[in-house]
This record gives structure tokens, sequence and C-alpha cells, in this order.
């Protein structure tokens, strides 16, 4: 093989394909509620509810999906083709989901959007990022190379996170809220064909071709399921996955409201996403060298500490645009290492199962990353839907009551700081830095073994 390491034109292209699904999944996480309850009129706890029923059924259909993708074969790959298949659904999906039709009934509208978030969450959705999170793995066998890749793609993730946050509200001002998902999903299917188009996958890439069988091919569904259950180091990463993208749930659901209901001013959000965004944007360049010196284990633990000193700073301190800023500056610091890091960590999961049972599943171990990315926004979505009807949010009001902003103030913050300490409990067990030398020693062996 030419190249037995990815080239930069190849990372950036790599890098590209998170923006395109960002596009399409920070939009919903960030403004779908916000689009249900205060243009559609739907009640925000059955909202709630909706999306966290949505994304349970979507955790079966993760583990499925990344059966599949084991088992897919074609001449690009195992993982490539469902980025290409699904590009073109991601964009189409995205605008379907905010065109509710006015003339609806209640009922009918809250049918069209369970129906529409159900087939974008798990169907379309899952297909397209468990794919796109497959092919870090099939893409840089080599640990550092995948750091270098996840810091570069959460570069690319974060910079197209500002973009949605600084440009949303005015594209929907101007455009409505469908034509600000055509121009978001246009930008996103252009996106995914050209992760596509300049990437290749290397891992067990020749024996993914008709000239041979590979490990899962001879393995069952229902064996390949016991294996991956086995791994202890799957779960305790599903966990952290969760959680993380709980707290960045509740986190983007609620800082629209938080902006303009606790703080007084709307014109805020895309500031204080500024102070989330812009340091896990600079940190993400220099991760690798965090990952040096600290290791992907640590520098995660480290993080948590410092975003929890976040989400308490803005739950203890007098309401104010100082203490938000401070706080979400610590949430953003914090969460540099759960960006790259963990990402990065789910391949040495996949590397870990290889070597304790011989058959790599990289498809169904890649499942923690979609489902914890979903189950956990899912989650998130119901707290910000289930908070919003507990503290009384009248989304018909001109301004909310006293006891509302309170109530979103402490939903905003105290949610995330009890989701941190689970994180950290559950990180605790999941140390595979210490064991990785001896992890990639023996793979070393195995496929000496095996050309």
């Amino acid at each position: 093989m030419k190249n037995k390491r990815p080239t930069w034109k190849e990372i950036i292209a790599f890098a590209v394909g998170d923006g395109g699904c960002n596009l399409v999944w920070t939009t919903i996480g960030s403004y779908l509620t916000l689009y249900y309850t205060d243009s559609v009129g739907l009640a925000a706890a059955t909202i709630g509810t909706m999306m966290l029923l949505t994304r349970l059924l979507d955790g079966i259909s993760d583990l499925i999906m990344g059966s599949i993708i084991d088992r897919t074969h074609t001449r690009w790959g195992k993982a490539r083709p469902w980025i290409l298949w699904t590009a073109l659904p991601m964009g189409i999906g995205l605008v379907i989901m905010f065109s509710i039709p006015k003339g609806l009934s209640d009922g009918g509208k809250l049918t069209y959007a369970v129906i529409t978030y159900i087939l974008m969450a798990v169907v379309v959705y899952t297909a397209c990022n468990l794919a796109y999170n497959t092919l870090l793995s099939l893409e840089a066998p080599d640990p550092k190379d995948r750091v270098t890749m996840s810091s570069i793609r959460f570069f690319v993730t974060m910079s197209v996170v500002l973009f949605i946050n600084y440009n949303c509200n005015n594209f929907v001002a101007k455009f409505g809220w469908t034509g600000m998902a055509v121009i978001f999903g246009a930008i996103a299917i252009i996106l995914l064909l050209i992760t596509f188009a300049g990437t290749q996958e290397r891992t067990n890439l020749e024996k993914n071709t008709a000239k041979g069988q590979n490990a899962e091919e001879k393995v069952s569904v229902g064996k390949s399921f016991k294996l991956l259950f086995k791994n202890k180091y799957f779960w305790l990463l599903t966990v952290v996955f969760v959680v993380n993208y709980t707290i960045l749930g509740v986190n983007n659901g609620l800082r629209i409201y938080y902006a303009r209901d606790v703080l007084g001013n709307a014109g805020l959000m895309g500031t204080l996403t500024l102070c989330f965004i812009l340091p896990k944007l600079i940190g993400n360049l220099i991760y690798p060298y965090i990952n040096k010196v600290l290791g992907k284990w640590k520098s995660m633990m480290i993080g948590y500490c410092i975003e929890l000193a976040g989400v308490l700073i803005m739950a203890f301190t007098e309401t104010s645009f100082t203490t938000a800023v401070a706080g979400l500056v610590c949430l953003g610091i914090g969460g540099i290492p759960h960006n790259a890091g963990l990402f990065a960590m789910v391949a040495d999961v996949i590397d870990y199962g290889e070597w304790k049972t011989g058959v790599r599943l990289d498809g169904m171990t890649n499942s923690v990353t979609s489902f914890g990315m979903k189950v956990g926004a899912g989650i998130g979505s119901a707290i910000v839907g289930w908070g919003l009807a507990w503290a009384a949010y009248d989304g018909k009001l001109a301004a909310q009551t006293a006891v509302t902003v309170s109530g979103i103030k402490t939903v905003f913050t105290m949610v995330p700081a009890i989701l941190i300490v689970v994180g950290i409990v559950a990180l605790f067990f999941c140390n595979l830095d210490k064991i990785y030398p001896q992890i990639a020693k023996g793979l070393e062996e195995k496929r000496a073994k095996e050309n």
C-alpha cells in the first residue's frame, strides 16, 4: 500500500465531514426545541418526552447499524460508502424537520414532528454519523494519527458550531426556519461528499475485498454482540459518552433561553457560544501536544474538574454576563480533551477488543459514539423540555417570570454539575492508557503471524 498513514489532504477531508454532520446535529440540538415551542406551538414537556423516547429507540438502531457496517464490503471499504449513501438524505431530512405545515392540527403537528424526528435520528443520522466515526479507526491504524485527526476534526466542528450559532437566528429572520435548513442542509451534503471522496480505509483493507474473508464475516451476529458486550471498556466509555453529550445537549438547548431570559438579551447567544467554543477551537490544535504530556485519560480527568468549576461558578455566583463568560470559558477549556481524546479512545477500545477476542468490531464498537451522542442529546433535550415545563416557561409571554428565570438557571448549571460527577466515576475505571502498550505489542505480534 502506497500510503500507510493518512496524508494532510486526507486528514482535512476527514475533518470536514464532522462539520457536515454538525450542520445537521447542532442545528437540531440547539434550535429544534425553540422551533417547536415558539414557532409550532408544541408543549415543551411533550417535546422532551418525544426526544428521549426516540433516542432510547435509537440505541438499538446504533448496534444494528454497527453490525451492518462491519459486514459491508465494497471497493470503497465498509464505512465510506455509507457516508456517500446518506449525504443527500441528511440535508433533505434537516429541511423536512424544520418545515412542519402550519395548517395541521395540534395533533397533526405532533405526529409530523414524531415521524420526522424518528426517521432522521433513528435511520439517517445513525447510518451517516456511525459510519463517519468508524472511519477514524479504519483510516488511521496509528493511535498518534488518530489523536491528530480527532484534533483537526474538532477544530472544524467547533468552527461550524460557531457559524451556526452566529448565523442561525439571522438566517431564520431573513429566510424563515425552512430557508435556514435549506442553507445548512446544502452545505452539509457538500462537506460529507468531500469526506467520502478524499479519504481511504487502511485497517484490514485487503481483507475487505472479494479475495478473502475477514474475522467479522466468520463470526455470527449473535457472537459479535456477545464479544462486544464482554468488553468492559465499551460499557464504561458508553457512560462517558452519554454523560458528555447530555451535558452538551442541556447547554446547547438552554443557552438561547439563558441568554434571552436569564441575562435579558437574546443577542448574547453568539457571544456566549464563542466563550464556550473558542477555547475548544484553539485547544483542539494543541491537544496532540497535551496528549503527549498527559495522555488521554489523565487529560480527560483534569478536563472534568475544570468543567465542574465552570458550572459551579455560574450556579453559586450572582447572575451576570461576567460570571456566565467565566463559567462557559471553563466549560470550553475542560471540554478540550473530551473532544479529540474521547473519540481517539474509542479506537483504543476497538484495539482492546481485538486483542482480547481476536475479532475486530470497528462498526459495532463505534456504536458507542453514535449511541452516546444521540442518547445523550436525547436525554439533554428531554431535560431541556422538562426543565422548561418545571420552570413554568410560557413561549407566548414577552418576558418570563422571576420563578421561570431562576428555574432556567438552575437546570442550566446544576444538571451538568451532577452529570460531571457521574462522568468522573465512570472514567476512573476506564484508564486504557495504562495497558495500551501491552495491547499494541499483542496486536503487532498477531498481525505479523497473519502476514
